[in-house]
């Protein structure tokens, strides 16, 4: 008879404790404490010739790319790809700019169309590969500055 109840009295301790346990994970999921997109912060990675000053993609797939030259000397910007999970993004402006000078401004935007099954939700991380094309005038060489941009996907 005590051989019962004392096994009744451990299922119902361990019981109470595994059940606080998942209570307390599912509170801090609800939180989104697991969501990593809400930890990480704007980054980039190459781009040795331009400088990406800011960035944003939001939930619809429409993304903003805000870059400088920095090459000294003005050069023709001939395409500009943008690339999220291996799929080419469509730009809205930007395809071919033209010449841009030194330290110039320029901001390109665009659609990651999310057709083809990837859906973006607001805090996940994300990942652009971009590519500039652009020709430089003095030698009339084309070249290809390349980068990767990560972030958080921002809410609409």
């Amino acid at each position: 008879m005590r051989k019962g109840q004392s096994a009744l009295e451990y299922l119902l301790t361990y019981g109470w404790a595994i059940l606080i346990v998942i209570i307390v994970g599912a509170s801090l999921y609800a939180l989104g404490v697991f969501s990593p997109g809400q930890w990480t912060g704007k980054r980039q990675t190459g781009f040795a010739q331009f400088r990406v000053a800011d960035f944003s993609l939001n939930e619809d797939g429409n993304f903003s790319i805000a870059f400088q030259n920095q090459l000294g000397k003005t050069v023709t910007l001939n395409n500009i790809y943008v690339y999220y999970k291996n799929v080419e993004c469509t730009l809205t402006n930007g395809t071919t700019a033209g010449n841009i000078a030194p330290n110039e401004m320029y901001v390109a935007w665009g659609d990651c169309d999310t057709t083809w099954g990837v859906t973006l939700t607001a805090r996940t991380s994300y990942s652009l590969v971009v590519d500039f094309d652009y020709t430089d005038p003095d030698s009339g060489i084309d070249h290809r500055d390349s980068g990767t941009l990560f972030g958080a996907v921002e809410a609409t």
